[in-house]
Parts: structure tokens; C-alpha cells; sequence
């Protein structure tokens, strides 16, 4: 499918923000007021992720180089915030604006991987160092305990004596102070919060312990454990020490106090009575996202209201909480005179900084924190197998990709169309293209655990569409958002020959090494739909690499590409829609769907498919509801 991309114009007058995940940008505008915070960013994907992890902030609006004139205004990431969770927005060519992901099942992680040519993201240097490729440099900012994102100075750098140079750097928000447009130099942000860092971290609490450090600044908490999970997200925080609630100096009860120094470790351990230190979490290779589970009886945390409601149970307070989007935590009372009937009152609040102003002991409420940093995909059941449109591959054995299905269409004649991919029972995933002029669910049939065209005969089973889900916003003059889900009027019985693929898991830094492209498409450019199932083991090309052979069109972060440098193995017609599969750890995911390029397997033009992992909300949002 080659489609030149057009540019969409957005014609709402104001954002509005739901209980829905909304993971979509709105292109040439800028939302009004409402502003918490201002920061720098690469780009409006980065904005987006630290909107979702600012305590606050729910929209934003990102000014790329080509928006402004003013060079000091450039790569602005300007966080939002509504009591009415609604924005007026003006058009402003270029700007970018969004939505906070907090209400995501599939919440995008602070782990950002990419890297950025030509840009100089500034802050205050740490080290400076000679090494010879990026990479290098990245994971020595990775390892170094202060260091959150750095700039390398490649060989093409105008000045020799500073090329191949690497700047390890912080700042006081964990974003650049600025960033410039700098020819010959690349920059890019630590991989700690990937898991990835070989620093090692200590995960003992020390009791009766008081850290000495630099404050970082002091929250209020109902225990060590949260004030370790806040500690780990703050951009600085390496250490922390917990006053409870016994401690001897009043004012400073539930106190968190957040710490670094240069050094990385405390200058000093002082026994103290009733105080409770540790370390953060991001220094820890593969790290768990830490999220505020536990509820706690006999506390009221205090803030300001945003809600009441009465529900049955502090459970449901939670849930309330969890999904009102600007909520952080609650107080739910149970006692008389505070409930209606079978349910009682539940507060539901927000403070400046996500934390409760102030925390009250000894009543009958339970409170706790809204659930967003703990929201996961679902567990569903997939393949995982061991053994290891296709151009320049090789045929297929049964049972190796049971996930693999066959889309037909039944007109006057039968005919393979595309491609697609078993995730549930009753669900398979394909591209959004291959229902172009065909949309009609009675025409399609579904053929699941078969390896040759040539095994369909007239009494061959198959499954029949029940509807199909075109994301809202791919438009068939484009090649973006290309992808669907298809809900069948029967489930598929798994067995050893046709059975579901993983969705991918969250993208926590993941580096795909073994990925395979499957399809009965055909062989050559101008060929013919194969019999045997084929198969193609190709290379993920970086985005940025990627872009660079399609200048004529726009590679969003939403696809992902693949294929050799030389050409003569990719996919191509009757591909569309099937699986690029990647083993991880002995799991299979799917990784990307067929979707387009320019031409089949030709050299320096890799194959782009739809990034699944950009999409997990929508699909899950469809599975599930």
C-alpha cells in the first residue's frame, strides 16, 4: 500500500478530557491556559510521557523547532491542568497537543530509548568523556547515579577537538534546561527507568535510621513503602528517610524526606528512633513499576475535594478514584452519619504535589491512592514456542505459527486478501487497509491453523466476522493508524495448530533480536499468492535510520520498520495485515502488522508495519469492554 500522507486538521474548538484513554495528538494546535509546568522535551511523544507522570497534569502542548521562531521558546513541553477537564485551544501551525496517558491500561513507562541527531539537550554537565560511538555514551549515562540525559559529539562535529565527546548531564526536573539545534551531535536520556542500569541498588529498609543528604524536598506519607515509591520517581531522589507517626517532632509526623548527594550514597547513618531509610528503585536492573496497592485503615488523608459519592466499600473507593482521571487518592468513611442507605461517603481528592496535605489517625476511614501507576495489560493466555508476504524466504512447518490466519473474501470467487493474527479466542488483529472498499463483515471468511491454501476446500471450516473495529483514526488516504481488530461470531478452539500470540509487553527498553515475517503473499513484486505458508527472519531498522529512506513520507513513532540494508527479503502483496513476530525470552509477540512500503524487498527501502505496542490500550479497550 503506497499512500502519499496528508496533513489532518482537527476542527474541535476545545480538549476535552474523559475516563477514556485518548493516545492521539492533535496536530497545528495549542491548548489555552491551565498551566503547572514548563519543561523541554525532544518531542511531543516525550511531552506526553512526562505529563502522564506529573502529579497534575492532564493535557499538554509541545512547540517543535519548525512552531516558533524564538529559539529559546523551541522543544517547549507546556503541562496542563482543568478543574473541568476542558481546554480552549487555538491553532497554532505545527504545535502539538495531547492528552496524559494516566487513564491508559497500557500506560506508556518513563523508559525513552531513542536518540536524537542534531540536537543538544542542555543541562548541568557531570563528566565529560572521550568514548567512541553513542551507544557508549548512553550507557554511561545509564551507570553514572546522577546522570538523566546526555549529549555525544559524533565525528562530523564542526570542532575536531571536541568530537567524539560524551556529556553526561542532569537538571533539577529531569528534563533538558534547553535544547538546541546542533549539527554533527546526538543526544538521548539515560535508560535507568528501562531497568537497565548495572549500578545495582539496595532494597533493605534500615530502621531507626536517619539518612544524611541534600533535601530534595519533603512529602507527606503513610509509610516507608510509599515514600520509597515516590523517592523512585522523582527525577533526583536517590535516598530517603520516614519519620512515622511516632516521631517526637510534631510538624514532621508521616514526613518523606527526599535526598540525593553527589556521591550517590548518604553522607552519614544516624540511629534515630522512629525513622525509616532506604534507597530508590531506579538504580535496580529490571525494576517493577511501583504503584500505591495498599489501603490504609484508621487514616484520613487530607486535600482538596474534588468528588463525593457514596459506594459500598472502600474497594469501590478506590475504583472511583482510579477512574476519575484527576483524582490521586481518597478517604472513604464508613461511620454513621456519613452514609446513604447501603453506601457510604467517598472523598475523592487531589493535592499540588499528589500527596496528602496532611494525614489524620485514629477514625473508622480507610484511604489509599488512585490505581493509575498500577494499570497492566491482561493476562491473556498465548503462545510460547520454542522453535525458531514474503520475499526471499522459506516455506513453513505446522504447528509453527499457530497464530497465523487467512483472510478470504467471498464474492463472486474466493480469494486470500491479507494477512492476520489469533490474540484471543475470539479476536484476531490485522491492518485497517485490508477492509479498504471491502467493509462489509458477510463477505470476509476466516481460516485459522492451516499451513497450504490448497487444504481450503469447499467443506473446510472457517470463522465468520461477528463486526470489525477500524481505528477511528485511519483514513485510507494515509498510512497511519493502519490497524484493526476483527471480533468473531465464534470462539476459535486453541489447539497445537492454531492458538493466540502475545501482545507485547509494556515497552520497558525491549531490543528485538529474532523477528520473522509471515505470509502466503507473493514472492517477488509482481507474483502471485503462495500455497505454502511463508516465512522470513529480518532485522528492525531504528526510526530515525527508517525515516531517512522515506523522506517522501512520515514514519510516526506509531510504526516500526524492518528489512535488510541490501534488500531481497520483505513483505509484499497478500502480506498486509499478517504478523512480525519477535521471540522474547521464549515468547512470541507481536511486535508489528504488515502494512506498507515502497515497492517489495527493494535495497534501502525497509518494510514499515503498525507498532502494536502503540495500540495496546485501544485493543484492550475494544477486548475487554
Amino acid at each position: 500500500m503506497n499512500s502519499q500522507c496528508q496533513a489532518v486538521y482537527f476542527l474541535f474548538f476545545f480538549a476535552t478530557v474523559t475516563s477514556d484513554c485518548v493516545t492521539w495528538f492533535y496536530e497545528n494546535t495549542f491548548f489555552k491556559g491551565g498551566d503547572v509546568d514548563a519543561v523541554y522535551t525532544p518531542t511531543a511523544e516525550h511531552c506526553q510521557k512526562v505529563c502522564t507522570f506529573h502529579p497534575r497534569c492532564i493535557l499538554f502542548s509541545f512547540l517543535p523547532a519548525n512552531s516558533i521562531n524564538d529559539e529559546n521558546k523551541r522543544f517547549g513541553c507546556y503541562l496542563k491542568d482543568s478543574p473541568t477537564g476542558t481546554l480552549s485551544r487555538m491553532t497554532r501551525t505545527n504545535a502539538i497537543s495531547g492528552h496524559s496517558l494516566k487513564q491508559c491500561i497500557y500506560q506508556n513507562c518513563a523508559c525513552n530509548k531513542e536518540t536524537y541527531e542534531g540536537l543538544d539537550m542542555r543541562g548541568v554537565n557531570l563528566n565529560v568523556t572521550k568514548v567512541n560511538t553513542v551507544e557508549e555514551c548512553k550507557k554511561q549515562c545509564t551507570n553514572h547515579a546522577l546522570c538523566q540525559f546526555y549529549t555525544y559529539a559524533t565525528q562530523t562535529f564542526h570542532r575536531p577537538e571536541f568530537r567524539n565527546t560524551c556529556l553526561l548531564k542532569h537538571s533539577q526536573s529531569g528534563s533538558p534546561t534547553a535544547i538546541k539545534m546542533l549539527d554533527g551531535v546526538v543526544s538521548g536520556f539515560s535508560l535507568k527507568p528501562c531497568g537497565l542500569s548495572d549500578i545495582g541498588c539496595t532494597m533493605n529498609i534500615f530502621q531507626d535510621m536517619s539518612f544524611s543528604g541534600k533535601d530534595l524536598g519533603r512529602v507527606i506519607a503513610p509509610d516507608h513503602f510509599v515514600c520509597r515509591t515516590i523517592c523512585t520517581y522523582h527525577p533526583n531522589c536517590l535516598f530517603f528517610t520516614f519519620y512515622t507517626n511516632t516521631w517526637h517532632i510534631e510538624s514532621q509526623r508521616n514526613m518523606c524526606f527526599l535526598k540525593t548527594s553527589d556521591s550517590g550514597k548518604p553522607s552519614s547513618e544516624i540511629p534515630q528512633d522512629n525513622a525509616m531509610s532506604g534507597y530508590s528503585f531506579l538504580n535496580c536492573r529490571d525494576w517493577q513499576d511501583l504503584c500505591h496497592i495498599r489501603m490504609h485503615s484508621g487514616m484520613d488523608f487530607e486535600g482538596e475535594v474534588l468528588e463525593v459519592v457514596y459506594v459500598q466499600d472502600a474497594q469501590a473507593c478506590q475504583e472511583k478514584c482510579t477512574s476519575k482521571i484527576r483524582c490521586q487518592f481518597f478517604t472513604y468513611t464508613p461511620h454513621q452519619g456519613e452514609c446513604k442507605e447501603d453506601k457510604c461517603k467517598c472523598s475523592l481528592k487531589i493535592s499540588s504535589d499528589g500527596s496528602p496535605n496532611r494525614i489524620i489517625y485514629g477514625t473508622e476511614s480507610t484511604s489509599g491512592y488512585t490505581l493509575r501507576l498500577c494499570k497492566k495489560l491482561s493476562n491473556f493466555v498465548c503462545t510460547e514456542i520454542q522453535n525458531k508476504r514474503v520475499v526471499g524466504g522459506s516455506t513453513s512447518s505446522p504447528k509453527e505459527w499457530p497464530w497465523q490466519a487467512s483472510l478470504q473474501v467471498k464474492l463472486k470467487t474466493q480469494s486470500h486478501v491479507c494477512g492476520g493474527s489469533i490474540i484471543g479466542k475470539q479476536w484476531i488483529l490485522t491492518a485497517a487497509h485490508c477492509f479498504d472498499d471491502l467493509s462489509s463483515p458477510d463477505i470476509w471468511r476466516i481460516y485459522t491453523g492451516i499451513l497450504n491454501q490448497s487444504e481450503i476446500q469447499a467443506n473446510t471450516s472457517f470463522s465468520r466476522i461477528e463486526k470489525i473495529f477500524i481505528h477511528p483514526q485511519y483514513e485510507i488516504s494515509e498510512t497511519r493508524h493502519d490497524i484493526a481488530l476483527i471480533k468473531l461470531e465464534t470462539p476459535i478452539e486453541f489447539t497445537a495448530f492454531q492458538g493466540p500470540i502475545c501482545l507485547p509487553s509494556e515497552d520497558r527498553g525491549t531490543t528485538y533480536t529474532n523477528c520473522w515475517v509471515t505470509g502466503w503473499g507473493f514472492t517477488q513484486e509482481k507474483g502471485e499468492i503462495q500455497n505454502t505458508l511463508q516465512k522470513v527472519r529480518i532485522p528492525l531498522v531504528p526510526t530515525e535510520e527508517c525515516r531517512k529512506k522515506y523522506i517522501q513520507y512520515k514514519i510516526t513513532d506509531q510504526m516500526i520498520c524492518a528489512g535488510y540494508k541490501e534488500g531481497g527479503k520483505d513483505a509484499c502483496k497478500g502480506d498486509s495485515g499478517g504478523p512480525l513476530s519477535c521471540n522474547n525470552k521464549g515468547s512470541w509477540q507481536l511486535v508489528g502488522i504488515t502494512s506498507w512500503g515502497d515497492g517489495c524487498a527493494k535495497k534501502d527501502h525497509p518494510g514499515v508495519y503498525t507498532k502494536v505496542a502503540a495500540y495496546l490500550y485501544w485493543i484492550l479497550h475494544i477486548m475487554e469492554n
